[in-house]
């Protein structure tokens, strides 16, 4: 093998400069895609009063069930005529019709001007009658998505719950603008014409047609059999 020494391989060559960038071609960065994440739309819940009392016992839940229908509604109604709240949904109308138009239902729906206030009143309630800590507040903001003002879309809902059902025992929402209301024996109801408009809305929501259809069948045989509509 022979040997040549760099000196001697030196060639008088023309020599052109090249840019680097010819060898390398520069890489344009990609165009940037923001991602933009859906924004939850669902209602945000909160839960109040709970471990506020010492647990309850198999006895006292017991006890509270087989009682609460003592303990419960002289309460709410109280709490209703006090304050000038407003009833309506299931129990207003039983206690508006006659007998024969009425549906079982357990549960009270008040509007009212503070329903925070009212569902921790009646939450603290049913735990001092109780003894322990049976009762909790649920409270919900749902937001209104569809454009349109409606108390079925949009709500501020506080529900008072027991250990007795997941479904709550008292409904406070806030009272809407120019609620058209009646007087029963002391209370504020909801006018029956508009709880037959709401009802006949809720025909069309998945989750109220059940109810909703009895509802507007028994408002409205009533109302024909008075000649009201």
């Amino acid at each position: 093998m022979i040997k040549i020494s760099d000196k001697k391989m030196q060639l008088n060559l023309p020599v052109s400069w090249v840019p680097i960038s010819w060898f390398k071609q520069e890489e344009k960065p990609l165009p940037v895609t923001k991602v933009t994440h859906p924004v939850s739309i669902g209602p945000v819940t909160k839960i109040s009063g709970q471990n506020d009392a010492p647990k309850c016992s198999l006895e006292q839940i017991q006890n509270y069930r087989k009682n609460k229908e003592k303990i419960l509604p002289p309460e709410v109604i109280r709490s209703v005529r006090k304050h000038r709240d407003v009833l309506h949904g299931g129990r207003s109308l039983n206690m508006l019709l006659p007998k024969k138009y009425h549906r079982h239902t357990e549960d009270f729906d008040v509007y009212s001007k503070k329903p925070r206030i009212r569902a921790d009143e009646i939450e603290d309630y049913i735990d001092k009658r109780c003894g322990c800590d049976m009762a909790y507040v649920k409270s919900s903001v749902v937001p209104n998505v569809s454009g349109v003002e409606d108390e079925l879309m949009s709500a501020d809902i506080h529900r008072v719950v027991t250990h007795l059902q997941t479904d709550a025992e008292v409904d406070y929402m806030t009272t809407p603008k120019n609620l058209p209301v009646t007087f029963h024996r002391g209370i504020r109801h909801e006018k029956l014409t508009e709880a037959l408009r709401k009802a006949k809305k809720g025909l069309t929501q998945p989750m109220r047609m059940a109810k909703a259809s009895k509802d507007v069948n028994r408002i409205t045989s009533y109302l024909e059999n008075r000649g009201r509509l």
